[in-house]
């Protein structure tokens, strides 16, 4: 997920995830940092279509060799790995006052997730 300086939001609003024009959970906003927004993800059962692209996109971020680095076989696989990712149609549609965004980049990690629009 991104680092530096989070800005968390006072009140949490609440939003619907759709991928490929299903939607897949429900996500707690909790914050922004820079471009990017964050918060929690509940998975509902339809995201199991979807959820092995994350895992391994999961995988790949968390696989440093001892150096800490990338090796450059997995920086592939974590390239390769992004594209599917950005080849999904991801929409956010925020409840109280209903709006519909459609989303650039998408992350998720277990329960939390990031996104930019």
């Amino acid at each position: 997920m991104t680092s530096g300086q989070s800005r968390p939001k006072h009140k949490s609003r609440r939003a619907r995830l759709f991928l490929n024009g299903s939607e897949v959970g429900v996500v707690s906003m909790r914050g922004h940092s820079g471009s990017w927004a964050f918060g929690e993800f509940v998975a509902s059962p339809q995201f199991a279509a979807f959820a092995p692209v994350f895992a391994n996109w999961s995988s790949l971020m968390h696989a440093e060799a001892a150096d800490g680095r990338l090796s450059a076989t997995a920086s592939e696989k974590l390239r390769a790995s992004e594209y599917e990712l950005d080849a999904l149609r991801a929409t956010l549609v925020l409840e109280h006052p209903e709006a519909r965004h459609q989303l650039r980049q998408l992350n998720i990690d277990g329960g939390l997730i990031e996104w930019k629009r």
